[in-house]
């Protein structure tokens, strides 16, 4: 009974939002800085910052900051440091189409190689023959296609005018490369081939019963499994007010509300970004490197980490203070993101469709199983 109440409080937005901001103010008074593990648990790569496309609901399109692609160089010191520090997990995708970096299949074989879990996310409109082959061939654990509607009008609207059909031919691809070229690896779901194909969803106002019914015939057949979530203002970056997620109360209601109730950001407690041009930012989206903790490179993961920058922004999280990170005060994702309730929508989806899960993607941060840290057992990050 208890825990079924737990269950209920953390996917409902508001009480979770309660209840993380009471936990928040009453560790605050012991940890200024919340609990802070020795290493992060995972690394973001922004192997560009390019894009191919201008999506309604993202924040890409008012980018200030040059296009630039990640040195293969830095990425392998990057890497070899993940390895000493017994971080486990790598996702190569920020900002830009990662597809658009000419070595992104060696980016990916160097982490494999190393015994990282690898994930990438990419629009999935740059899967040609040769690209497909050498993402599969070699071998992340997990490729995410972003997507948000099945029909193609529905799709060319919330994707800056992209074709859906090309997107489709390129996810077969994928799935006939599995078969043919794919790493072949234990996996929670038994040996499989790599790698697990998943489809992101952003849920907008656009994405009515009829639309959500398409999805599912569309990217059914297609994918292991799903995930769901809504739009936020990508930290003041996009402001398409008709593509929020609706509720009971006016947005400028709910957005006071959320304010007033917020709780910490995660990332701070969680990942570094490292960005296209060296830059270690702690946001997936930081368009111009606003929340910069320094460069990696001339400082190492563990000095980034520990460092008086994220120690000033851990407090000003913690503290709801952001003056001196005023580009997370108005975050629309720190008052709304709440991923128990993300994983809670994404069950009713699939189950209101019918669509049973050929591999639960989402089974946690580590599901390779590998050893976090180079010494004691390393205390779990939590902000709260």
């Amino acid at each position: 009974m208890v825990e079924a109440l737990k269950r209920w409080i953390r996917r409902t937005t508001l009480l979770e939002r309660v209840a993380a901001h009471t936990r928040a103010v009453r560790l605050r008074g012991r940890l200024p800085e919340g609990r802070v593990s020795d290493a992060p648990k995972r690394v973001i790569v922004e192997p560009t910052n390019a894009c191919n496309l201008a999506c309604d609901y993202c924040g890409n399109k008012a980018m200030m900051r040059p296009a630039t692609y990640l040195s293969l160089d830095l990425y392998r010191r990057l890497i070899a440091e993940m390895v000493e520090l017994g971080i486990p997990r790598i996702t190569l995708h920020t900002i830009g189409e990662p597809t658009l970096h000419s070595e992104l299949g060696e980016m990916i074989a160097l982490a494999k190689e190393a015994g990282r879990v690898v994930n990438v996310s990419t629009n999935g409109t740059l899967l040609t023959e040769e690209r497909a082959r050498a993402l599969v061939a070699a071998g992340p654990d997990m490729l995410n296609v972003s997507a948000d509607a099945g029909d193609p009008e529905t799709f060319a609207i919330t994707r800056g005018g992209a074709d859906l059909e090309v997107v489709l031919a390129g996810m077969e691809r994928v799935r006939r490369l599995r078969e043919e070229v794919g790493r072949v690896q234990l996996t929670p779901w038994g040996e499989v081939r790599l790698p697990t194909l998943t489809v992101t969803c952003v849920v907008t106002s656009l994405f009515t019963r009829e639309v959500e019914r398409r999805f599912f015939e569309t990217f059914g057949p297609l994918v292991d499994d799903f995930y769901f979530h809504f739009p936020n203002n990508h930290a003041e970056y996009a402001h398409f007010e008709p593509f929020y997620h609706g509720g009971l109360l006016p947005k400028s209601w709910r957005d006071r509300l959320y304010r007033a109730l917020r709780s910490p950001c995660y990332y701070p407690w969680d990942a570094l970004f490292l960005l296209s041009d060296g830059t270690m930012s702690v946001c997936r989206f930081d368009f111009d490197a606003r929340v910069k903790v320094g460069r990696f490179g001339p400082q190492s993961i563990r000095e980034l980490w520990h460092s008086e920058a994220m120690a000033s922004l851990r407090r000003a999280h913690m503290s709801f203070d952001f003056r001196e990170w005023p580009q997370c005060d108005n975050c629309t994702a720190t008052w709304y993101e709440n991923r128990a309730e993300h994983v809670h929508v994404s069950e009713r989806y699939k189950a209101r469709n019918g669509f049973r899960p050929r591999r639960n993607a989402w089974l946690g941060e580590n599901p390779a199983g590998i050893a976090m840290g180079t010494g004691a057992q390393r205390e779990k990050i939590s902000a709260v």
